[in-house]
């Protein structure tokens, strides 16, 4: 908004005779129209507001004049100030500045929209790719059938002048989010948009060039939880900070300004300082968020604005607070308004000018407010007293709720089909339509859109292009979200310090395994596993920036779509702030490693190498970041990145030398941002060093010569290394490099260089892919059906069958629920949580009860505390500290009670992967008691989906919001409380079950819950924004005001007048018959954005008869004592047996694995991957003694390959953690049957993948042992257990972690010791004592490797070729074997010419001679496999530990 505002503050004076500058009065209506006049103090105070910013502005502008005119008085003018002269004053600045007014209506013509049939819609499983395959070679499948589509918008009409609101009523599944979205123009899920939506003229297609002018506001709350609110909004305020400001107008002063007019405008100034948090983090309240994402919308400074649902989350009282807010900033700023809401009050539905309602996705009504109920009223429907019109409006569509006058039986409309054609037939309709005609001639003659143009073109940053949306420039952007970025960043200490820590640890195992490496043969060697190590360390701890490109994605195409700023400028920020958190961690862990590895002290080689090391870790950081960007999946990424992983390891120059590549892959090893950096590296460090070989066995020949009876002479031998020269003892470092690494030491710069430059091109690909792919659904879902289990969408007979089932289930309902509740009391509850070392009182001395056949309401404005209480009388609550009584029929509460009481909690988390049925069926299975058959559960199950309005819904998929494909918003709400229904609970806990519903569901679900209670239960429930209606069904209400206090707990009896006199007495005004009392108490008691009240509410409770008749009430139930009656027997936690639980846990998780092909199959993909690329690396093995270390990395490789799918599993044990403690929280079932299920399952795509890489790669590679089945079965199943180990390990780990980042912090840790102490990296003998004395012993990965290595070698014989033998002269005319004997197990020799005048030394004679130097033995090839099944068994255990130790969430 920022400056944006000032301006459009401007444009309000040019209107003739300022007709439309009443705040409180929608033009076309005059104050009488509603209820709210001027008088409303919400309004004045935000008037106020205006005034205060408008005083500050003027005296600056004042200033300014007084500064050009030495007679200006600016005395005379101060009492004549008021917020209209600022606009008049302003807009003459303005237009002497060339500013034009930005006045934009919406025209809609024959709008219909085409979407995708459920039909085509499958839900996806392991057999889909295989459908699909056959799908192909079928031409019944070649093209979408007309059934497979239907019309979400059907033939909509309608128009919105600007400074106008338009309200868009309906049903779910409506069309109102899609009508909304279209109007914003986003147009790219649907098959099909025809009709025309202009914009001032402008039609949709040229609209794309002012993206960010329309904005679609959804009603997720979607931001970064680590920021604070001050940071969000300054954030968003910098981004559309406009170049047309006053003379001399600084940015921020500006700003700062704005910020603080919206904070007091939605009442967020205290938490301003507040984190934003999430449903994991703690800051701020539902409703306080919602109120951040409406300012966060209005300072996107658009000139129309769709709000969907945006009071979902809002008391009654913030709500309207919200309406009138956007009311003043259409009428002040013209702005044109459309907005859905879900349970619109009278006052809220009085602030709209027109109102259009929709069903089905047809136009059922468009026209002014004040004719709509009439509208209806004539076709012959009826209206409850004290029902609201928005509620009415919406209701005469629902056959369960509409009531027909009479006379109109069988004469009204019933299918959306009627109500449109009996609208097309009406004499409004026909008005509307006149209206709309001149308004579109109106605005051809005045093309508003020049001015537009013009206005918009101006407002935008200089160094803007002319085609640019944004109005910011680039480099502004960039600037904004570095410092965005870095607040993110700095706002997660935790994982900052953890990481920094993390690295140090790690810096001291690498520096100690590698400690003070000689400058001797061993020391050669050793040098080029260190240098990798390096750069695989800082690749492994880069791997977590995969995940954090998933993270986010949709608050990026929110601000996206408020053309905030660039995704690629979003990247830059991203790359600026790597920089220096790289730079500290590469110096930290250089600092540690390059001295204790004994590397060349020289300063110049130290920067040099630790600069190689930061571009290296920012290539790898940014090209983990493109694998985020260029998938949809987390799962398909990580596992072509795990495939590309091992590409780079096994192809840059370490494991297989240049001139042992095949020329198949050869070309990756140019392709390979690791190669120029371990180039580089190596020629830093071997630069000017010489390698002495004047150890035992280094130099060949070795031992006595035969000619002289001496030793051998130095200027007779040779170091037994590539790059040795005979007659040395010593290897020139750029020698052995060329010799044996083909890396030129020359070419150091140039490799620096050219890492830089993969830096920089995958930087590059990540701006393209954030610029041009888009990944979220942007606010929408999309349905998947069981095959063949789709209802049809917008059909006039599937709409009658519907209302059918549901009119039947409702007259059966009291027949099928029988259910016995208890007296439920609690008594002086007090709760607190500590902040800062003190405690601070969250709930102060609640006192109340709940019987059967009442329903108590829990009300209060935004943050009074009505969710932490529900929390605390559920048991919900695992931190802080409790004080006070509850009791249960008279009996403390026992084991049984989470159990037996149903809590619907406000945040819907439902596992994805199940339908609606089985969800609904899981829960009924496992918390109704066993007595009860599977066939009467089931059946209670279908009637609940019938109550409920879901029937239709029951194959469809519950899905995430995030991907888009699933259930809606509204029907996860249903869901939630029908998971806790089936279960038969005999209390129920409903914290605010209506939020987020529109009108119909709350309504449906309110008198279901009346029902409920009517057949006996006891319920209370938290709710925000009850109609009249529904707060008649309530017999009691407990109220509490901020602070956790009491305000009033009682009856609210007839027509609520027990409720209202209550207050009456206190010297409130009276309630009136058709005021909402809800509303009233909430008034009275100053809730609200800007509510204020006189009294002491909670001090006037504690002083009334009614507290004596409360406390008398409590003393009496618990002097009567307990109840004797055990329906169910001895109280027990969980309502199944133990092994019951884990077979239907088990089941469940096949079937969620089942359903998530990406999971699945990008493992065995990954297992393909590898397994070829590794496979024909290795091609067809011989038997020289490089093949033999070939054979090493070979396996190396696939241990390589267990290590990544670590990475793959904890992923999905974290996902599936979150949604066990939900469960458990609600007993379902234990912790154990989670625990095993979830190794279980994981079992049999284990040994798929682990199968899959063994066929791709053992017979490729040439490891295949002819007649030695024995030995070929011993590698797969040591293969397979290995795989066992690290998928039960990686489940480990993800079960000590609480989040990703931990985790992700953690496993790079725990990973070195398993590759680094395998004794492949460093040979045995030489790593440190300290660690060969305990975590060599310990490492899982040395006996996997010492079985699978000794049974590769260990029928291996060794014939060195030509260039592998260590070659050395010959002067004493012996044979070679007769001139030097090797000790016996070290190699043999032979004569590399005819004449015996040069010897060949090979190393090694045989496989076995290679592993006894690493202290290994064949014999103990079936200990290993042991070993291993053992570390496999106990990591199971350490799984089920930690699971059963992280059961309760933290709340």
């Amino acid at each position: 908004m920022d400056n944006n505002v000032e301006y459009e503050l401007k444009e309000v004076s040019i209107q003739e005779g300022g007709s439309n500058l009443n705040i409180n009065t929608p033009s076309g209506l005059s104050d009488g129209d509603f209820n709210s006049g001027a008088n409303s103090p919400d309004i004045i105070k935000s008037e106020n507001d205006f005034n205060k910013l408008a005083d500050s502005l003027e005296n600056e502008s004042k200033q300014y004049f007084a500064s050009n005119d030495a007679e200006n008085n600016t005395q005379d003018n101060d009492e004549d100030f008021k917020l209209r002269r600022y606009f008049e004053n302003s807009q003459r600045m303005a237009l002497s500045n060339g500013s034009k007014p930005k006045k934009m209506s919406v025209c809609i013509r024959n709008l219909t929209v085409v979407g995708r049939g459920a039909d085509l819609s499958v839900i996806a499983d392991l057999v889909t790719p295989f459908s699909w395959f056959v799908s192909l070679f079928k031409p019944s499948t070649w093209k979408i059938e007309k059934s497979s589509t239907f019309n979400i918008l059907n033939d909509v009409s309608c128009f919105n002048k600007d400074g106008q609101m338009l309200l868009v009523l309906g049903r779910p599944g409506a069309g109102c989010s899609t009508l909304l979205r279209l109007i914003s123009n986003q147009r790219g899920s649907y098959i099909s948009v025809d009709g025309d939506i202009k914009y001032g003229g402008i039609p949709a297609k040229e609209w794309e060039r002012y993206k960010g002018e329309a904005i679609y506001t959804p009603e997720e709350d979607t931001h970064h939880p680590t920021l604070t609110v001050r940071e969000t909004l300054d954030f968003a305020l910098k981004c559309k900070t406009i170049h047309n400001r006053l003379p001399d107008e600084k940015k921020r002063t500006f700003r700062e300004k704005i910020s603080s007019l919206l904070l007091s405008m939605f009442g967020i100034v205290h938490q301003a300082d507040t984190i934003v948090g999430n449903e994991y983090i703690r800051g701020l309240s539902g409703g306080e968020r919602k109120r951040l994402t409406i300012t966060e919308a209005m300072v996107s400074s658009a000139s129309i604005t769709c709000w969907d649902c945006s009071t979902r989350g809002l008391d009654a009282a913030s709500a309207l607070d919200y309406a009138k807010s956007i009311r003043i900033m259409s009428d002040t700023l013209h702005k044109t308004t459309i907005a859905s809401f879900y349970q619109a009050s009278d006052s809220i539905y009085n602030l709209f000018d027109n109102v259009l309602v929709l069903e089905k996705g047809r136009c059922i009504y468009f026209g002014p407010v004040n004719q709509a109920k009439q509208y209806f009223m004539d076709l012959g429907f009826d209206c409850e007293a004290r029902k609201s019109t928005p509620d009415f409006l919406t209701g005469v569509t629902n056959p369960q709720e509409r009531i027909i006058r009479k006379g109109f039986e069988g004469r009204v409309p019933e299918t959306s089909a009627d109500f449109e054609q009996a609208w097309k037939g009406s004499e409004l309709c026909r008005e509307m339509g006149i209206q709309q005609t001149e308004h579109e001639k109106k605005i051809e003659e005045e093309q508003p859109h020049l001015d537009f143009i013009q206005e918009v073109r101006a407002n935008k940053s200089k160094t803007n292009s002319k085609t640019s949306i944004y109005t910011t420039s680039f480099p502004t952007q960039v600037r904004a979200l570095i410092l965005r970025h870095s607040q993110i960043i700095w706002g997660d200490k935790f994982s900052l310090i953890s990481r920094y820590l993390s690295v140090i640890i790690q810096s001291f195992v690498y520096g100690s395994v590698f400690y003070n490496m000689q400058s001797n043969l061993s020391g050669l060697f050793t040098r080029g596993g260190a240098i990798f190590a390096a750069i695989l360390f800082n690749a492994f701890l880069s791997e977590g920036e995969l995940h954090m490109t998933f993270y986010g994605r949709r608050i990026l195409q929110k601000q996206q779509s408020y053309a905030m700023y660039r995704p690629s400028a979003f990247h830059i920020a991203q790359v600026v702030t790597d920089i220096p958190l790289t730079t500290i961690q590469v110096f930290l862990f250089s600092i540690v490693v390059y001295f204790m590895f004994g590397l060349q002290y020289e300063a110049g080689k130290f920067f040099i190498f630790c600069f190689t090391l930061i571009g290296a870790t920012l290539a790898t950081t940014n090209m983990f970041r493109a694998f985020g960007n260029l998938s949809p999946s987390l799962y398909v990424s990580q596992n072509v990145m795990t495939g590309v992983l091992i590409f780079m390891i096994s192809y840059c120059g370490y494991s297989i030398p240049k001139n042992k590549m095949h020329p198949w892959f050869g070309w990756f090893f140019w392709a390979n941002p690791f190669t120029y950096a371990f180039k580089a590296l190596m020629a830093n460090e071997f630069m000017d060093l010489n390698f002495t070989c004047d150890g035992l066995g280094e130099a060949i020949p070795y031992g006595i010569d035969p000619t002289t009876g001496q030793p051998f002479s130095p200027t007779r031998q040779i170091c037994a290394s590539a790059g040795a020269k005979y007659g040395s003892l010593e290897v020139k470092g750029e020698d052995y490099l060329k010799e044996a690494l083909s890396f030129k030491t020359d070419d150091r710069t140039l490799n620096i260089f050219v890492t830089y430059l993969w830096w920089v091109l995958f930087i590059v690909v990540n701006m393209l892919a954030l610029e041009y792919l888009e990944w979220t659904s942007g606010g929408f879902t999309t349905k998947t059906y069981k095959k063949g289990k789709a209802p049809k969408l917008n059909d006039a007979e599937e709409e009658r069958k519907q209302n059918e089932i549901v009119a039947k289930a409702t007259s059966e309902m009291k027949d099928t629920l029988k259910m016995r509740g208890g007296i439920f009391t609690w008594e002086n509850i007090k709760y607190s949580v500590p902040v800062a070392k003190t405690q601070k009182l969250l709930l102060d001395d609640v006192e109340g009860w709940i019987k059967p056949g009442q329903m108590t309401a829990l009300m209060g404005s935004s943050g009074a505390g009505k969710t932490t209480l529900l929390d605390v009388l559920a048991k919900r609550k695992t931190l802080g500290t409790v004080e006070g009584k509850t009791f249960l029929n008279g009996k403390a509460l026992e084991i049984d009670f989470e159990r037996i009481t149903g809590y619907v909690e406000q945040m819907d988390v439902h596992n994805p992967g199940l339908t609606v049925r089985e969800a609904l069926r899981f829960s009924a299975k496992l918390r109704q008691e066993p007595s009860v058959s599977l066939e009467e559960k089931f059946e209670y199950v279908e009637h609940v989906l019938e109550m409920m309005e879901m029937k239709h819904l029951g194959d469809a998929l519950v899905g995430t919001l995030e991907t888009g494909v699933g259930i809606s918003v509204e029907e996860r709400k249903r869901l939630t409380i029908g998971v806790e229904l089936v279960a038969k609970p005999h209390i129920l806990f409903l914290d605010e079950p209506t939020s987020g519903l529109d009108a119909q569901s709350s309504y449906n679900i309110v008198k279901f819950i009346r029902k409920l209670a009517d057949a006996g239960m006891p319920l209370v429930c938290t709710i925000h924004q009850p109609s009249s209606v529904l707060f008649e069904h309530f017999d009691r209400i407990l109220l509490l005001a901020k602070g956790g206090k009491t305000v009033y707990f009682g009856d609210i009896g007839d027509k609520s007048k027990t409720l209202t006199s209550y207050f009456e007495r206190q010297g409130v005004r009276p309630c009136t018959d058709s005021e909402n009392p809800a509303e009233y108490i909430l008034e009275a008691t100053g809730a609200g954005v800007h509510g204020k009240t006189d009294i002491n509410w909670p001090e006037v409770w504690k002083q009334s008869p009614e507290l004596q008749e409360v406390r008398r009430e409590l003393a009496s139930l618990e002097s009567a004592g307990p109840s004797t009656s055990n329906e169910n027997g001895t109280p027990r936690e969980f309502a199944t047996s133990i092994w019951y639980q884990t077979w239907e846990v088990y089941k469940r998780m096949n079937l969620i694995y089942f359903r998530d092909p990406f999971y699945a199959y990008g493992s065995i993909l990954q297992a393909v991957m590898t397994g070829l690329i590794v496979g024909f690396t290795f091609w067809n093995l011989g038997d020289s003694s490089t093949d033999m270390n070939q054979r090493i990395f070979f396996i190396f490789q696939a241990l390589l390959l267990g290590i990544l799918l670590i990475f793959v599993v904890m992923v999905q044990f974290l996902i599936q953690k979150e949604y066990f403690k939900r469960d458990y929280a609600s007993k379902f079932y234990s912790w154990f049957p989670f625990a095993i299920s979830i190794v279980l399952v994981e079992i049999p795509y284990t040994i798929v993948c682990g199968t899959v890489f063994f066929f791709c790669s053992f017979w490729t590679a040439g490891l295949f042992m002819e007649g030695d089945n024995s030995a070929n079965f011993y590698f797969w199943i040591i293969f397979i257990i290995y795989l066992f180990f690290c998928v039960s390990f990686g489940g480990a780990i993800a079960a000590v972690c609480n989040h990703m980042f931990l985790a992700m912090t953690l496993v790079p840790l725990l990973i070195i010791f398993l590759f680094l102490f395998c004794g492949v990296m460093v040979p045995p003998s030489q790593i440190p004592t300290f660690w060969k004395g305990w975590i060599y012993h310990l490492n899982p990965c040395r006996y996997f490797m010492e079985g699978i290595i000794t049974n590769v070698l260990e029928n291996q014989e060794v014939k060195c070729s030509y260039d592998d033998f260590t070659k050395f002269q010959n002067p004493s005319g012996l044979t070679c074997e007769e001139y030097f004997v090797p000790a016996p197990g070290f190699g043999y020799v032979q004569n590399t010419t005819a004449s015996h005048s040069e010897c060949g030394y090979c190393v090694f004679s045989s496989g076995k001679e290679y592993y006894k130097t690493l202290e290994w033995s064949a014999d103990n090839k079936g200990r290993s496999i042991g070993i291993l099944i053992a570390f496999w068994i106990f990591n199971i255990f350490l799984v089920v530990t930690f699971v059963y130790l992280t059961r309760k969430p933290s709340r």
